[in-house]
């Protein structure tokens, strides 16, 4: 006797695939403008070594421009975003934060003050983002999204709960999985494997809490090459700052030549990467040792430094928010432009569209 197909279920509103920095924000912004949103995203597996993005990311936020760009002028803003979410919704773990670079203090003399910096720490975002989503009436779905087809007036979703879901309008937000979901997306959208030592403390010898970042990231010019490799190549940036009661160390970011999302490097060799990577800098050879746990994350990004924000091209209804290469500056000041493009009334939608364009990241197929 054969089983019974399942019902589909007419969700309302707009679908978000992916409950990251970059969904959650969506999703509120979103809400704002009035709509239903339905996110849906995997259950949190606290223990698993294998996590998302957003939880083992540092949550810097420079308060200036880290390139000559609208956009990166729009997201040295980001503070002032965070904050507006923190006192609309309660504690997200953002703070002004101690800056400190290679070792040093970062300053630019008495003539000019302290560079502005501030930090989301992402363990206490993570801890909070299920109760402001709840309490702002976003509909969450624990399940992975295995499937997304046209259909009728929309999109049908099936999950690996057995459940199937159409809905109007779907945005992918699920960084490196949105290719495995719908491989059709530009090419510049790549996927990578990030690792971090999560600490139990703060190392004690570095004094009070602060965040130690190197003046440049490798990361990033490595992703800006990722299109020409043809081999697996990796980096480690030494950085640290604070997370929940303890903190995160190092940072190795793993790409393989081709943009799809592959298996997880071997966890014992990540660690033995990360921690050799450490010990030839000079800040970062004295923590090499310290006691921690490998923690991993598929991560998406975008190689030419520009995220995908807009509609899929020949795909009406289907919109993608992903690629950011600083998400935690660069998603709250585009999830608001993005809100207003799919859910205000015509005048203030235009706006938004032309505000996106400005920035280079409209249309997301560009």
């Amino acid at each position: 006797m054969q089983t019974p197909p399942a019902a589909v279920v007419e969700v309302e509103g707009v679908v978000i695939v992916g409950g990251g920095v970059a969904g959650s924000l969506l999703a509120l912004a979103l809400r704002e403008q009035g709509v239903a949103v339905t996110l849906i995203d995997p259950p949190v597996a606290v223990e698993a070594q294998s996590v998302s993005a957003t939880a083992i990311s540092y949550g810097a936020l420079p308060g200036w421009p880290l390139a000559a760009t609208p956009l990166a002028r729009l997201a040295a803003g980001a503070s002032r975003h965070w904050r507006r979410l923190q006192q609309r919704h309660g504690e997200l773990g953002w703070r002004r934060q101690r800056l400190r670079l290679n070792g040093m203090r970062a300053g630019l003399g008495a003539t000019t003050g302290w560079l502005p910096f501030a930090q989301v720490d992402t363990a206490v975002l993570m801890a909070r983002l299920p109760v402001l989503l709840a309490a702002a009436g976003v509909q969450r779905r624990s399940a992975r999204v295995q499937s997304l087809a046209p259909a009728a007036a929309g999109w049908q979703l099936g999950l690996d709960d057995g459940a199937t879901c159409r809905a109007e309008g779907v945005v992918l937000a699920a960084g490196a999985a949105c290719r495995t979901l719908w491989p059709a997306l530009p090419e510049r959208l790549r996927s990578s494997w990030a690792a971090v030592l999560e600490l139990p403390a703060f190392p004690p010898g570095l004094g009070p809490a602060a965040a130690w970042l190197p003046q440049r990231f490798a990361r990033v010019e490595l992703e800006r090459r990722a299109q020409t490799l043809v081999q697996a190549e990796w980096v480690v940036d030494p950085g640290l700052v604070p997370w929940g009661t303890g903190a995160l160390l190092g940072q190795l970011s793993l790409i393989r030549p081709g943009g799809a999302l592959e298996p997880p490097p071997l966890a014992a060799g990540s660690e033995q990467q990360l921690r050799a990577g450490l010990a030839i800098t000079p800040w970062g050879a004295a923590l090499a040792g310290q006691p921690g746990r490998i923690r991993e994350a598929a991560v998406a990004f975008c190689s030419g430094g520009v995220p995908l924000v807009g509609p899929v091209p020949q795909a009406p209804g289907l919109w993608v928010f992903s690629g950011f290469s600083a998400g935690f500056s660069q998603v709250p000041v585009l999830a608001p432009l993005l809100a207003q493009r799919l859910a205000a009334a015509p005048g203030p939608a235009a706006r938004a569209e032309r505000r996106l364009q400005r920035m280079g990241v409209w249309p997301a197929g560009g």
